[in-house]
Order: C-alpha cells, then structure tokens, then sequence
C-alpha cells in the first residue's frame, strides 16, 4: 500500500474521470504528432505524488495519478515531462518517481507553478506538448493562463475550481461589499473585475422594499464569464465544450475546460478532445 504521506489524500469517481479523460487525450496527442518533426513536452503544473487515495463507499484506494500516466504514454512516449510540485513531501515522492524512470528525461520542480510557468522558455519551433492545470483550489492567476496562451504550442487541459469560487461569491450581496481579500483573489483568478458580471440589481427588492443585489445563473453563469475570457484569449483554439465533475451528491466541483495550443491543430485536436468528452 502507498505511504499516506506521499499521496494526495482525496479524491472520488470525479478524479478517476478527470485522468481517464486526460490519458485518453495524452494517448492521441503522442500517436498523432509521432510523425511530426516537433520534440514532445508534458507538463504538469500541480503535479502532486504521483498516486491519489480516494475513498468511494468507504473503501480507501490508490489509483495513478496523472504523472505516472503521462510517463507510461507507450505509442510515442514524451521527449520530455516537467513536473511542478510545491509541497515538500510530494515533491519528494516525484523525486522517487524520477529515479524509477533513469532513461527518461523527467524533470522536477519544486515551485509556484505561476511563476514557473510565466518564466518559462522554450524553442517552441521545435518543440509542442501538453500542459495540465490541475489546481487544488484558486491556485491559478489569469495571467498564468495568458502566458501559456502566447505559447501557441501547448495544448491546454485546465480543470476551473467551481466549487471553490462559489465559496467566495455570496448569494446576496453588493459586489462591492464582499470580502476584499475574496474579491482580490477572484480579480487574479478571472484577470479582471468581469465576475462583478454575476451581480445584478434585484428590482423588486426585500421584504422592506428596499432594493438589493443578487447572484444571478448560478454556477453556470461563473463558468460562462470565465469561457468567455478563455474565447478572447485563444480564440477558434478554445473548446466551448466542457466537462462538469461532481461529487457523489451531484454538486459541481470544477468544470474540465480545453484549449488547442497551436492553431494548425485546431481541427484535430478539437476533434479528439470532442469526442473523449461525449463518450468518456
């Protein structure tokens, strides 16, 4: 049995749906480029251990994470995989999994994956991949997602915190009025104020006639602000379609959004993505 301490300790059906999604796009990626002249990248932003311990029904188990599923890519394996991991004894487990793979370049990274990710260089001429943004909550600046748009060589799996924005954002309130550490952190997460969108005046005000503000569309509205962003940025390169992860109760935890990263692969790589969404 895995060591607790160098797993990531959560995780359910959704988990295991999020990496079956991204090894069967991971899967493709390789197959379809291995006749291309262009050197292969993975990246992992939040890397983690490399296992996750889920508990479904009360039965604990440890499946593969997305690490060692990038790793064990067999038809055209990556040139390269870059792993980003801030915490100390994941990072550590990354490390052991390095050593178990000798002959692959692995790389490791103890870091914030913004700032890693907004310094990164690379011969993009020579090189294209696959990169995941993985986060465990808000982790994730818009201007992260900015900085791998103008890559237009990464293709781009990045699962959007639902849950955790729904947490910062009242149901009723001014926008104005919340939090400032919350509206600050939301200023990062969306790059700009556009989650104000959410809010609207409610005219038929409260009991006491007075008007006030209200949340409106729910958790689809502060999905469709983001993918409108993402659409300004990548263009014809964003996916409209999405996948909603949810826990055993059905509420959402985060939306698996994709974008092509050069645009020469837009049809196929739109196509695949398409078609593991609908059928996985």
């Amino acid at each position: 049995m895995a060591n607790r301490e160098m797993t990531n300790a959560f995780g359910g059906p959704w988990t295991e749906e999020k990496l079956k999604i991204l090894e069967l796009y991971l899967d493709f990626y390789t197959t379809a480029l291995k006749n291309q002249p262009f050197k292969l990248l993975y990246i992992d932003a939040f890397a983690g251990s490399g296992a996750i311990q889920t508990d479904e029904e009360e039965a604990q188990q440890f499946i593969s994470g997305s690490t060692r599923r990038a790793i064990n890519i067999s038809d055209k394996p990556f040139d390269k995989l870059i792993f980003i991991e801030r915490n100390m004894n994941r990072y550590a487990a990354l490390q052991n999994i390095r050593n178990e793979f000798p002959n692959r370049d692995i790389q490791i990274e103890n870091a914030d994956a913004n700032d890693f990710l907004k310094n990164f260089k690379q011969d993009w001429k020579q090189w294209r991949g696959v990169l995941f943004l993985d986060p465990f909550a808000t982790e994730v600046s818009w201007s992260t997602i900015e900085t791998i748009g103008n890559f237009n060589a990464l293709d781009l799996w990045i699962l959007f915190p639902t849950q955790a924005i729904v947490r910062l954002l009242p149901t009723e309130q001014k926008p104005e009025e919340i939090n400032s550490r919350w509206a600050d952190r939301l200023d990062r997460i969306y790059g700009d104020e556009s989650w104000r969108e959410l809010y609207r005046i409610n005219p038929q005000g409260d009991l006491f006639g007075s008007s006030g503000h209200q949340r409106e569309r729910g958790v689809q509205g502060l999905i469709e602000v983001y993918k409108k962003k993402l659409e300004l940025l990548f263009g014809s390169r964003f996916l409209r379609k999405s996948r909603r992860l949810t826990n055993s109760r059905n509420s959402p935890l985060f939306e698996f959004l994709f974008c092509v990263g050069n645009e020469r692969g837009i049809g196929l790589a739109s196509r695949a993505a398409n078609h593991i969404l609908d059928h996985l």
